[in-house]
């Protein structure tokens, strides 16, 4: 049966916000099995961050929710929402903070529990730079507490714009790599609930060169068994956008002296990045979304080596065959975009969010979710679909949805345990989440649930966000 956000009962609506950092989990936690099971249940769950959420009364402070992970999957009558005014987290919520612009998981602490890394790009602190990010730590009883990090005294502002987390240095403990305006940050574990943490080094300018980075993202690559991260960005030297390769080491990452040139028309506003292993043969693919790359937008591949990344890269647009759609302006194909088997054929699929699609008579913006197939030999467009509001079970009139920017945050993650992933994205403009179940051809829009802002626990009177998925 077709669930959707009618279907809550207030009474658990109600339950939810009076309870907003505890939700009943096992007795004791076992190594954490999931990167995102916050109360060791044996479930996934669902964080998503909005960094425009009122807080406080404090405008575009930020948010983060969690959507509670069940043996059936999410239950979105089950969620807590977190700021910088929760209990036991470190900070204050504060009018533009953007607590939760970018989010991602882990088990920081190793205690069994997964944890949240949201940034706060906007938060001042007493070192006069602006930017942090807080770990929210998992417990048994759902999120309790964080604990706030800032870059060294007297570096650039715009501090942890993106993070991504994994051991870099093969000791153990989970590492954090943090990208601020123009540095590469290497902030060791062990991160602890007091709000200890490692050292933190900054792994850029090397060289002479001059890296204004924009993302960053871990996986495995070379088969060490030690991640490794890749960091997209704009090179001064060369005056272009490029991918550096960070490999994990017994010291730290460290970069190998190649670095890969992305196409001449792509431009980072609007990008999201992803490791995943597409071929299966050991060493994880880099996918990056440039949803303003020439005319429509493109995701470029880049695949993996024992070395690193190999250094051509395979562009795919809507005018790759098997890839649903037609290249347009301001399409916006590969505005976020995230890994997951969606059909259970062993094979990590990508869905790429394309927010500025135009579905049937539309005006502009409507947008859409492209699933593209890993195979064998690697991300195709074969036997890409297309997810949109025309699609049959997906609520929303396709008539009436102009700018509503479906895709602007994508999640694929197999939260119900039939090996197949599931498709979350949000539709921004219009503060909507839609969640897809997978089935063995991949998602589909029968039996999907469309959750609001007001359904999140983001207020009432508000009518879109700026979320953002952990990937």
């Amino acid at each position: 049966m077709r669930t959707s956000a009618s279907l809550l009962t207030a009474a658990a609506l109600l339950a939810s916000a009076l309870t907003p950092l505890a939700l009943t989990g096992p007795a004791a936690a076992a190594t954490a099995r999931y990167a995102d099971d916050f109360n060791g249940d044996g479930h996934r769950d669902l964080a998503l961050g909005d960094r425009t959420a009122v807080a406080g009364g404090k405008k575009e402070a930020g948010a983060v929710v969690v959507v509670w992970g069940t043996a059936r999957g999410l239950n979105p009558a089950q969620r807590t929402v977190v700021t910088q005014n929760s209990t036991g987290v470190e900070g204050a919520a504060e009018a533009g903070d953007a607590f939760g612009a970018k989010i991602t998981t882990a088990d920081l602490n190793k205690d069994g529990y997964a944890d949240i890394v949201a940034t706060s790009p906007g938060e001042a602190t007493g070192n006069g730079n602006r930017g942090t990010f807080t770990v929210l730590w998992g417990s048994r009883s759902g999120i309790s507490g964080g604990s706030s990090h800032a870059a060294p005294a007297g570096r650039e502002v715009g501090f942890a714009k993106d993070v991504a987390v994994g051991d870099f240095d093969a000791d153990g403990r989970p590492d954090v790599m943090a990208v601020d305006d123009e540095y590469v940050w290497f902030v060791r574990g062990p991160f602890t609930k007091s709000g200890a943490r490692g050292k933190a080094t900054n792994l850029d300018p090397v060289d002479g060169e001059d890296i204004n980075p924009e993302l960053v993202v871990s996986g495995k690559v070379t088969k060490d068994g030690t991640a490794d991260a890749a960091v997209i960005g704009w090179d001064a030297d060369t005056r272009s956008n490029r991918v550096w390769f960070y490999r994990g080491s017994t010291t730290g990452p460290v970069r190998p002296p190649k670095k890969t040139a992305l196409p001449a028309s792509s431009e980072l506003a609007g990008s999201g990045a992803v490791i995943a292993d597409f071929d299966r043969n050991g060493h994880g693919d880099l996918a990056v979304g440039v949803s303003r790359s020439g005319k429509g937008g493109a995701v470029h591949v880049l695949k993996g080596t024992s070395t690193g990344f190999d250094t051509t890269v395979r562009s795919l647009t809507q005018d790759s065959a098997g890839v649903p759609g037609v290249r347009e302006s301001v399409d916006y194909f590969g505005y976020d975009v995230s890994a997951g088997d969606t059909n259970g054929d062993g094979y990590p699929d990508l869905a790429v969010g394309v927010p500025g699609e135009v579905i049937g008579d539309n005006l502009f913006r409507t947008g859409a979710v492209t699933v593209l197939r890993g195979g064998s030999t690697g991300l195709t467009g074969t036997g890409a679909r297309q997810y949109d509001y025309a699609t049959a079970g997906v609520e929303g009139d396709p008539a009436e949805e102009n700018d509503t920017w479906l895709g602007a945050s994508v999640l694929l993650r197999d939260f119900d345990h039939d090996g197949r992933a599931e498709l979350a994205a949000t539709a921004n403009e219009v503060g909507r989440l839609h969640l897809l179940p997978g089935t063995s051809s991949g998602p589909t829009g029968a039996g999907s649930t469309l959750l609001t802002v007001a359904d999140l626990g983001l207020g009432t009177t508000r009518s879109s966000f700026a979320a953002a998925l952990a990937d």
